[in-house]
């Protein structure tokens, strides 16, 4: 998201205007201002510029150099009261937030959650535009371990840790959250804001791509993680289409490639015909193999002719019996137990499929193809291919 995109959305999710600032005291960025606006923010949007008595105010009340948002009495330039949150990183302020709050009714607590997100994504994007800096603090840390630039990202690595952020190894797990894309970018970082400050977990924030959100955690089992996640995904009405899971491979010497692979695993979730939502890169090399295929219903007749003769020749009952049978190993109690039918009627659905079929499932090699071929055509049917 670049600066503008994240004003108008903070603007949406607190009804009121927003302004970013400069250092210099210039506009950055503006919402639509709506019906709520004074002579001082007036002038700065039309002139480009903040008067010289806003200048003063704003630097006899050192708001550039505070640590926390500032409630500013704007009674002696005869305008409305504001809020000024100063945006900073490790280096030093970057920009300042301005909300009008007077005559307005009082912030609220998702209020000030949605403003918590948008000071990440503005400090993250204004900090695009500046050289790197090479602090060790945590949240710099983590917003260098996704860095297109191998040394960087391997160095910012090495200190998450020597700080025992995370290790080297399996011990540290990376989570893709996939929400729901009509959600929108504050929202999902006001989410993933909150994750990262409870710690209950030791959940850290690294990023977002697209309408996933990423995390690292030190953890063994990812069961108690992934609950945490659900939990505060619903208590903020966010549907959670899928998460993808990925452990780091010591010989890594970064934590990019276990971010990858957790976003294809979140990716792949998403597209199986199937209710799974969540699983681990480990648990999904066939669906990962069959993802890369492209959609042909006509290479079916080559890869298994015997999966062309169930999808496209043959009748949905018959299909769904040999893929269920297959799915279970061809042991016949878990089939009939699957189907919900009788041992005689399954023997007599397989007995009575067509003869390329039969053969199929008599060569083990051929079965394996056609258990496979199956899958790749519920896929493709998911995802609107064929």
């Amino acid at each position: 998201m670049d600066i503008q995109d994240i004003v108008d959305e903070l603007a949406l999710s607190l009804d009121r205007s927003v302004l970013v600032n400069d250092l210099n005291h210039r506009p950055i960025a503006a919402s639509a201002q709506g019906d709520v606006i004074d002579a001082v923010r007036a002038d700065s949007l039309l002139q480009r510029r903040t008067t010289p008595e806003g200048r003063a105010l704003v630097e006899r009340l050192q708001i550039m150099h505070a640590r926390q948002p500032v409630a500013v009495d704007m009674s002696e330039l005869d305008a409305l009261d504001r809020l000024a949150i100063p945006i900073r990183d490790q280096a030093g302020p970057l920009c300042i937030l301005w909300l009008i709050t007077g005559s307005l009714p009082p912030l609220t607590t998702t209020h000030y959650a949605a403003i918590d997100a948008a000071v990440f994504l503005l400090r993250e994007a204004v900090s695009r535009r500046l050289p790197p800096d090479d602090s060790s603090a945590r949240t710099a840390v983590f917003s260098r371990l996704l860095s297109a630039d191998g040394a960087v990202a391997r160095r910012a690595f090495n200190d998450a840790v020597t700080n025992l952020w995370v290790e080297r190894g399996a011990g540290t797990l990376v989570l893709a959250v996939a929400l729901d894309p009509t959600s929108s970018p504050i929202e999902r970082v006001a989410f993933a804001r909150q994750l990262d400050a409870r710690r209950t977990q030791g959940i850290f924030y690294l990023g977002e791509r697209e309408a996933t959100e990423l995390f690292a955690v030190r953890a063994l089992d990812a069961a108690p993680v992934v609950e945490q996640i659900q939990s505060e995904a619903a208590s903020r009405s966010l549907t959670v289409r899928a998460i993808g899971t990925a452990r780091h491979d010591r010989r890594h010497d970064d934590l990019r490639t276990a971010v990858d692979q957790s976003v294809a695993a979140a990716e792949t979730l998403q597209r199986l015909p199937r209710s799974q939502r969540i699983a681990d890169i480990s648990e999904l090399g066939s669906w990962l193999m069959l993802s890369s295929i492209p959609a042909d219903r006509s290479q079916m007749a080559l890869f298994s002719p015997a999966a062309h003769a169930l999808c496209v020749e043959g009748d949905e009952l018959q299909r769904t019996t040999v893929e269920a049978y297959l799915d279970v190993g061809s042991q016949v109690k878990e089939a009939c137990e699957k189907l919900h039918i009788h041992r005689t009627t399954l023997y007599y659905r397989l007995e009575n499929m067509p003869p390329i079929v039969r053969d199929s499932l008599s060569d083990g090699f051929a079965r394996s193809t056609l258990h496979l071929c199956l899958k790749l055509m519920r896929l493709w049917e998911t995802r609107g291919l064929v």
